[in-house]
């Protein structure tokens, strides 16, 4: 074989390679749009089934033994017309778990299938705590937007931004510690919820636009008797919550925030997620390139960290090392940059957003001390 053949060949070869390595970048590239950026708003899945039941403990079958383990010990089950709590895990059979349980509402039958849900009560704050609430409305840039009001006589507001595909119903874990407070607080709602305007993009920005609701919610907090702001943010609420805070002229308003597992740099938890599923680090890195020119991502301005020495107010800061969505070492970095405004709260075995279900007492008890601290 001739040098000049054989120069042919490994050349071929090498397009041939860097043909495939880009074919595998841009169909993992599509899993980033799909999995961190598409906005949807699916049916809910009703998948773990009734298999035993008493008036204080349920067995459930969950679709795998994966699933089960998933499950944090304090978290609620839902079905279409009724609510229930379950605790402690008494016994587990393979796929099945005999759980201690207790009736919210509804009834609840041998054979019907549920769904768990971290929010651990139904509904509202009324139905969820007695808590009486408002719902309003307030102006965003982008049409209007709704909010729970709880009212109180502090000055200092509390408002509480969810997460990605999540909803309003995720304050109501921590919202009975504000509320005896004595504290207003507002739990808003931003583009790109079910029934809110869609952001112009089609995704979900991780901050980079939804700041702009936080700012309309902390004007209307402002406008109606408010003169400082404790925000609270979850998951990509954190990341909302951090922009506004590097964005907004209210910013100096606030006087603390509350980040519960927050996406503050959404490269680390990509990085994350391909590594879950396998992804070879340089595929990872081409995958990600190739979103930022299709998709629009600006990976830098998504870092939020690499601003943490703006940040002036105190935060309370909870992450869990079970989290398999959002990296607890983003937030382990966040706390190490700033040790004199950061209270990191670790919670061992906790999930994404799952602190407050492995050690309530623990997690009020560190939100009402932090509020205490900050509000005036």
């Amino acid at each position: 074989m001739t040098r000049k053949r054989l120069a042919l060949i490994i050349g071929g070869l090498a397009v041939s390679m860097g043909v495939g390595v880009f074919g595998v970048g841009w169909y993992y590239s599509l899993q980033i749009e799909d999995g961190a950026l598409r906005v949807k708003h699916d049916p809910l899945k009703y998948e773990v089934e009734v298999v035993e039941l008493e008036e204080d403990w349920v067995k459930l079958k969950f679709p795998t033994e994966e699933d089960l383990r998933k499950q944090p010990e304090n978290i609620g089950i839902e079905w279409p017309d009724g609510y229930a709590r379950v605790g402690e895990t008494l016994n587990v059979d393979g796929a099945e778990a005999l759980r201690k349980y207790t009736l919210l509402e509804g009834v609840l039958v041998v054979g019907q299938q549920v769904r768990f849900g971290q929010n651990a009560f139904p509904g509202d704050p009324d139905r969820a705590h007695g808590i009486a609430f408002k719902e309003i409305q307030f102006a965003s840039p982008l049409g209007i937007l709704a909010a729970w009001q709880i009212d109180g006589s502090g000055n200092t507001w509390v408002i509480f931004v969810h997460g990605k595909g999540a909803s309003r119903r995720q304050a109501l874990r921590m919202l009975p510690v504000v509320e005896g407070k004595n504290l207003p607080s507002l739990v808003i709602t931003y583009r790109n919820d079910s029934g809110a305007p869609e952001d112009p993009s089609g995704y979900y920005r991780y901050g980079l636009t939804e700041w702009e609701d936080l700012e309309a919610a902390a004007s209307y907090a402002l406008d109606h008797g408010a003169t400082g702001l404790v925000v609270v943010g979850y998951s990509m609420g954190g990341g909302i919550a951090a922009n506004f805070l590097y964005q907004s002229p209210l910013a100096n308003r606030v006087v603390g925030v509350i980040l519960d597992s927050p996406m503050l740099d959404l490269n680390a938890t990509v990085d994350m997620a391909a590594e879950i599923r396998n992804v070879p680090p340089f595929l990872t890195t081409i995958a990600k390139v190739i979103s930022g020119s299709r998709f629009g991502i600006d990976w830098d301005a998504l870092d939020y960290l690499d601003r943490a020495g703006e940040v002036s107010v105190p935060v309370l800061l909870f992450h869990g090392d079970a989290d398999k969505r959002v990296p607890a070492s983003i937030s382990e970095r966040f706390a190490e940059s700033r040790p004199d405004l950061v209270t990191y709260e670790f919670f061992e075995g906790a999930p994404h957003g799952g602190a407050w279900n492995v050690d309530s007492e623990r997690y009020e008890a560190a939100v009402g001390e932090f509020v205490d601290r900050v509000a005036r």
